[in-house]
């Protein structure tokens, strides 16, 4: 049995077949869900198969009842899939039941197990896993996670975007592949039966995501753009975003163009500079960071920072409005020389 993890996005188009065992681990409902119906249709493809879905909490402290889900056949099929999901609230009885199970399982029943986590030191969960196809099912960490799932998803259902509309679609969902699923199918529905999605149905249907509001926000700024940069900062407000929230941005922005232009001082080059010491940063959008970079001397990088850190203790604490106060500051920043 193959003990290598496989990430999720391989597994979602896997071949299956009837008696294999699986166990997802993560915390990714969506990627999950994904994972489940994949082998669940491909399944049915071959097999009449019933479905059974238990959660380990209505059979915690019941081995007896756990054993009965998997070995009891249904009058409808001789073939069954069961889903036990958080399988980590199982107790040390119950667990042995399941490793009993996947040692010597059913060839007309797959069986899959959701967890969150496992402890592999436990005896029973080493020999789950060693029985089980293991799939991991994190959430995405950085925007190349993204990028990968969109790029899958096109294939699978036809499509194809351009090298700008995968960049721009990357940067500007949420990290998260719920949101980014969302927000393909707005895009999808905006260009119907087309093939081909270019940057500007990207534009179209998520120009106005917080995630892309934000990304305008760092362009206005690393153009030292005063108009956008404020326009961009309203937009943000006016989705509900707190005046901290966006100052957060606004400081985590500065603080790596001041990180780049220290290490410029110290002569590496851009490329050493992006490969190695931007690694927060989309790929897609570090040439911009470094260009950014180059419109803030280091001179005017310290006086900006001396501005945010006040303007962090007056947004703490001054009854002024907030509001006004962060267009303040960067009209200063904006103007620091």
């Amino acid at each position: 049995m193959q003990n290598t993890p496989l990430n999720a996005l391989e597994a979602i188009n896997q071949k299956v077949k009837l008696g294999q065992n699986f166990l997802l681990a993560g915390s990714d409902a969506f990627l999950i869900d994904r994972v489940i119906g994949n082998i669940r249709n491909q399944l049915k493809q071959h097999d009449d198969v019933d479905l059974s879905i238990v959660y380990a909490d209505e059979v915690k402290n019941k081995a007896g009842e756990l054993a009965e889900h998997l070995d009891t056949f249904t009058i409808f099929s001789s073939n069954k899939l069961i889903v036990l999901k958080n399988a980590e609230q199982l107790n040390k009885k119950e667990l042995e039941v399941l490793a009993d199970y996947c040692q010597s399982p059913a060839e007309s029943q797959s069986l899959v197990l959701t967890v969150e986590k496992f402890d592999a030191r436990l005896a029973a969960w080493k020999k789950i896993s060693a029985a089980c196809v293991r799939i991991n099912c994190d959430p995405p960490r950085w925007g190349g996670e993204i990028r990968a799932w969109l790029i899958s998803e096109l294939k699978r259902i036809g499509k194809n975007m351009s090298p700008k509309g995968i960049e721009e679609f990357s940067s500007r969902v949420e990290l998260d592949y719920y949101s980014a699923a969302n927000c393909l199918d707005k895009i999808l529905l905006l260009v119907n039966d087309r093939k081909s999605i270019n940057e500007a149905d990207v534009l179209a249907s998520l120009g106005t995501t917080r995630t892309g509001t934000l990304i305008d926000f760092y362009r206005a700024l690393g153009k030292r753009n005063n108009k956008a940069t404020i326009e961009a900062v309203e937009k943000m407000l006016n989705a509900d975003w707190e005046p901290l929230q966006v100052f957060f941005q606004l400081y985590r922005f500065f603080l790596i163009l001041y990180r780049v232009q220290l290490l410029r001082k110290k002569h590496l080059s851009d490329s050493e500079i992006s490969n190695k010491h931007l690694g927060e940063i989309f790929t897609s959008q570090r040439k911009e960071y470094l260009d950014f970079a180059a419109a803030y001397s280091i001179s005017a990088l310290e006086s900006i920072i001396s501005i945010l850190l006040d303007t962090d203790s007056k947004l703490k604490s001054s009854s002024i409005d907030k509001n006004m106060q962060l267009v303040l500051a960067i009209i200063s920043i904006l103007e620091a020389k």
